[in-house]
């Protein structure tokens, strides 16, 4: 029997959405499920952390917006290979010309998928350009051009599909993770706090996430400048990169907290580094979801997080969602420093909650075949 094959389209770099991807593929039965890749992210052919598993790479050397004509004749050349499904990962709409090039080209299932509440870019001005173009976008799309509408919230839903897709029709997609992976490990904890040279008592707060607009680092520090004046023994530890990496960096040279705060970049052991920490935090501007929230959790983490975040990941009483406000964070913080208590369940919590990614990648499997 051949194996059903998907074309995913992703964004350019990498990030949330194809760590979603390749943490279910991994779980799927490669001999029946062959994926492959429609993207401007030269790098993804040659990652690091998925090359065990077996895809192919079309790249797209332009867009549509650069160039329509040559981007139609690069995306049928790629259409002609008979795929089972494309699986459109969207976080704002731009247009729908994929969708109606897979319709023409007999694409049995298209799957347009919402990863996002919001567009991230920091120009305000720009930002609303490209807001106004979406909902304009959203208004016109015909609900026959594709056949399967998900999304990873109810709230990333309603950004991406309005009222022009029934709620019926709308598929809530768990944004499942390797649960066992982040279970609390109190050698882990010690050896990692040793290698950044933290002190075993220190209070310890961290957040991971691209240094992008919508992650809001920018509140993030101030508000720990609060923090620490008051908990000298505090620090805070940032996971990720990106574009703000340098301004947020001079903030916290003003705040007076080098040596406080630790930038550590991008990390593939983002398990140990939740195990060194006593309170995670997301101040977000927008999410689509929030999934290292839940990964937060399954290490037994209480976890602060912004209004923002959607509400499905209040899979524990440990998470607090509330505004961006310094003083009610500050409040939260209090409470967390008073000792995050026991972590060893974090991951039956994830598991009971259906976000163990083995029990998704067999709900993904299904669709697939539907």
């Amino acid at each position: 029997m051949k194996p059903v094959r998907v074309l995913h389209l992703t964004p350019p770099g990498f990030g949330g959405i194809d760590a979603y991807i390749f943490s279910h593929y991994r779980h799927m039965d490669q001999s029946r499920f062959r994926f492959e890749f429609l993207t401007q992210n030269t790098g993804l052919e040659k990652a690091e952390p998925y090359r065990s598993l077996s895809y192919k790479v079309w790249p797209l050397p332009v867009t549509a917006a650069q160039d329509r004509d040559g981007f139609i004749k690069n995306i049928r050349h790629v259409f002609q290979n008979q795929y089972d499904a494309l699986h459109l990962h969207t976080s704002y709409w731009t247009g729908f010309l994929l969708e109606e090039l897979a319709k023409e080209a007999g694409i049995p299932k298209v799957i347009v998928h919402a990863h996002s509440t919001g567009v991230d870019e920091e120009d305000e001005e720009k930002q609303a350009m490209l807001v106004k173009r979406h909902e304009e976008i959203k208004r016109v799309f015909s609900p026959d051009l594709a056949t399967d509408y998900w999304a990873c919230s109810r709230k990333a839903a309603g950004w991406l599909f309005g009222g022009q897709i029934s709620r019926e029709r709308i598929r809530i997609m768990k944004n499942a993770i390797e649960a066992e992976r982040f279970r609390f490990d109190p050698l882990k904890r010690e050896k990692v706090r040793r290698e950044l040279g933290i002190d075993s008592r220190a209070l310890v707060l961290g957040t991971a996430g691209r240094l992008s607009y919508q992650k809001n680092h920018s509140f993030l520090i101030d508000m720990f400048a609060e923090f620490h004046r008051s908990h000298q023994n505090s620090r805070l530890i940032i996971l990720g990169d990106g574009e703000r990496r340098e301004s947020l960096t001079e903030q916290v040279r003003k705040n007076g907290l080098n040596g406080a705060v630790l930038f550590l970049g991008w990390r593939q052991d983002v398990e140990n580094y939740l195990t060194a920490m006593d309170c995670f935090l997301l101040p977000s501007e927008f999410e689509g979801f929030g999934i290292v929230v839940i990964e937060a959790v399954a290490s037994g983490l209480p976890c602060v997080v912004s209004e923002h975040v959607p509400e499905e990941v209040e899979i524990s009483s440990k998470v607090c969602r509330i505004p961006l406000e310094i003083p009610g964070w500050l409040r939260a913080l209090e409470e967390a420093a008073e000792g995050s208590g026991e972590r060893l369940s974090g991951v039956e919590l994830a598991k009971a909650a259906g976000y163990d990614v083995r029990q998704q990648a067999k709900v993904l499997e299904a669709l697939y075949e539907a």
